[in-house]
């Protein structure tokens, strides 16, 4: 198996929390789906048949840099169900605070068999369909460099993220991680490791992309947003 290796800075980024209600946290990696769907735009895949079409495909990321967070207060109108005596709805105005990453530049790879060198011969000259966003179509991307195809192994270090009770062990004496709920079918508990410095021994082999402990997953782990 091959993966298409894919280095990619945006200004901003935002990769929704999905438990998040009164304040929208972002993670700081993007997960399998986000980066199909930055797969799925430089090759003009639909979103809503991303699932079908990468249904034997596996995806990662890896954070690189970044120059922080950014808090945002977005202003938003919700309105009520009932309407008004003017036949107009109620609105209630509030704020939410928005976590922003700040310039990040990410490894990102998609692996495969057969189709995955169709793939790579269609973007490898930046052919792209469309220009990928981070997140949101509102956050722009700065930069694209398609590395090239890497060979897929089995490890059990990996250097970006993993279902807490996958973990065994951190690896690294000098570790960063932040960790988050994800909807996903590992395990019952939600909890997944975010790498953003060092590394993770794991109580299984996952694939990970080559000298890079990039580490692979299914999108049938993950909950798909179909639109």
């Amino acid at each position: 198996m091959k993966a298409i290796v894919t280095r990619i800075t945006f200004y901003e980024a935002f990769f929704k929390v999905h438990y998040t209600k009164k304040f929208r946290l972002t993670y700081p990696i993007p997960l399998p789906t986000s980066v199909a769907g930055i797969f799925g735009a430089m090759l003009g895949i639909d979103r809503g048949k991303i699932e079908e079409k990468f249904s034997e495909f596996y995806f990662g990321a890896r954070l690189l840099k970044h120059e922080g967070m950014i808090i945002e207060n977005e202003t938003f109108l919700q309105y009520k169900k009932h309407k008004t005596d003017h036949g107009i709805a109620d609105a209630v105005k509030g704020t939410v605070r928005t976590h922003i990453i700040n310039h990040p530049t990410y490894i990102i790879a998609m692996a495969g068999k057969e189709e995955i060198f169709e793939y790579y011969n269609f973007i490898k000259d930046h052919s792209f369909v469309y220009l990928p966003y981070g997140g949101q179509n509102d956050f722009f991307v700065e930069d694209i460099e398609i590395k090239g195809l890497a060979n897929v192994v089995q490890s059990d270090i990996v250097s970006n993220y993993a279902p807490q009770d996958m973990v065994k062990e951190f690896k690294s004496k000098e570790i960063v991680i932040s960790i988050l709920p994800v909807v996903h079918t590992y395990s019952s508990n939600p909890n997944f490791c975010f790498v953003l410095k060092g590394q993770l021994k794991l109580k299984e082999s996952v694939k990970v992309v080559e000298n890079t402990n990039i580490a692979l997953y299914p999108l049938e782990w993950f909950n798909i947003v179909k639109g």
